[in-house]
């Protein structure tokens, strides 16, 4: 009878045993569960500031989940007014390049008109006078009462040659005033002239200080769209958190915080 207890009482110890030694083996494969499941949704996050010129420039939101490559801002009203700024620029630069209409010299005046005038109303003048100095030889008498009684026609023939000189006289006059009113012309034309070039220089320097002016905010306008680039995604995953972090008349400072699955 008694060895019937020690038996009974060896099985009940090994029952025993052996559970204990399956309650430990579950709890550890339980641990190991848990540790693995941890490790495999472990998340990362990245944080991103940007400058926006308004809200609307900012393309994500809280909650959205997007993909290595995803716009995340984008100042796109301002670049477009930059866009056009910078085509009307381009446009006045082109205008402003344009030649100046070319300024013409004054061709120096050789009078030929006038010389050929005052020399044929010269000629005219010497001719008469010519006369008039051998007229002398025609009258027989030599005083003067005697050549106008017996000579009238020969007075008359001189005095139409006296008249003749007169006239021929005042031809030369106008001749040699004719001449110099085109030399006075042509002095008042250098004149003119001289004060076109000082404006047409003037111009020309104006016009290069306009297109140098164009250029330079031509330039500043590159710079400030090569500035405006959009902003990308560098990892996939999910936007935790938008925050605006303060703004002025310009600007708006925002900062955008992702949620990163393994990195990725």
């Amino acid at each position: 009878m008694k060895k019937t207890y020690k038996l009974l009482g060896y099985l009940l110890l090994g029952i025993g045993a052996y559970a204990f030694l399956n309650a430990n083996n579950t709890d550890l494969q339980a641990n190991s569960t848990v540790t693995q499941e941890q490790t495999t949704y472990k998340r990362n996050r990245h944080t991103i500031t940007l400058v926006l010129n308004q809200l609307s420039d900012l393309k994500v939101e809280e909650g959205q989940r997007i993909n290595v490559g995803d716009i995340i801002s984008d100042r796109t009203t301002e670049k477009t007014k930059l866009e056009a700024k910078k085509q009307r620029l381009a446009a006045s630069l082109n205008r402003a390049k344009l030649p100046l209409r070319e300024l013409k010299a004054i061709p120096k005046p050789k009078f030929q008109t006038e010389l050929v005038t005052l020399k044929q109303a010269q000629f005219n003048l010497d001719a008469i006078v010519q006369q008039i100095n051998n007229f002398d030889q025609k009258f027989h008498h030599k005083d003067s009462w005697h050549v106008q009684v017996f000579e009238s026609e020969k007075v008359q023939q001189l005095a139409e040659l006296k008249r003749q000189e007169l006239a021929a006289s005042i031809n030369v006059e106008k001749a040699i005033a004719s001449l110099d009113e085109a030399k006075l012309n042509y002095q008042k034309q250098q004149y003119e002239h001289s004060l076109k070039v000082s404006d047409y220089q003037t111009l020309m320097q104006k016009q290069q200080e306009q297109i140098i002016s164009l250029q330079t905010q031509l330039d500043k306008v590159d710079e400030e769209l090569e500035q405006l680039t959009s902003v990308y995604s560098p990892y996939r995953g999910k936007v935790r958190r938008v925050k605006i972090l303060g703004q002025n008349e310009r600007s708006i400072n925002v900062e955008v915080t992702l949620d990163i699955r393994d990195g990725k």
